[in-house]
């Protein structure tokens, strides 16, 4: 038989990411619910991100997994459909974060600090692109200062410590499921 060809065993444990990705949306509801009275205030706004967080994390762990496009997709609209009200704003800013972070994934190193990085910034442009599509739907006159002070650094503060919270474990199940 050929000796240079590499047989590589075809990913199928798909069930595992889109799991861990719907458990994140219904958790971030949850999370919204329970946590609302400290997190969400008339002067700022904490709203935990941890569809996005886990869809960043399997971009950056699971390399091979090839519905991660359809996954963020179906996640957006979910999201649209119970969190936000209007159809197609995350349908279209998740998935198009995650193909973002898909195209940087290879530069990437799999490092907390690194990780924990990525995720700020894709949470950060989730957030001004939020504040986009309200601007041009008329639906805020916020100034680009109260999305800073009262969105995004709330946002970004309840996010680090999910991420603290959630890193170590989701990784390690997530490095775990592209090991045999």
């Amino acid at each position: 038989m050929g000796g240079n060809v590499v047989d590589e065993k075809r990913f199928t444990r798909h069930w595992v990411a889109i799991v861990t990705v719907y458990l994140a949306v219904l958790l971030d509801g949850a999370l919204s619910h329970v946590l609302g009275q400290w997190i969400m205030r008339p002067t700022y706004t904490g709203v935990p991100q941890l569809t996005l967080l886990s869809l960043v994390l399997v971009v950056i762990f699971v390399p091979q997994e090839t519905w991660t496009m359809a996954i963020a997709i179906g996640a957006g609209l979910i999201t649209d459909c119970f969190y936000t009200g209007i159809l197609g704003v995350n349908t279209f800013i998740i998935p198009l974060i995650v193909f973002v972070v898909m195209q940087v994934r290879p530069i990437i190193p799999r490092k907390w600090l690194f990780v924990w990085a990525v995720c700020v910034i894709a949470e950060t442009l989730q957030e001004v692109a939020n504040y986009v599509v309200a601007l041009m739907l008329g639906s805020t006159t916020a100034s680009v200062g109260a999305l800073i002070s009262e969105h995004i650094a709330p946002g970004l503060t309840v996010n680090i410590i999910l991420f603290a919270i959630i890193y170590y474990a989701l990784s390690r199940l997530l490095v775990k499921l592209t090991q045999d």
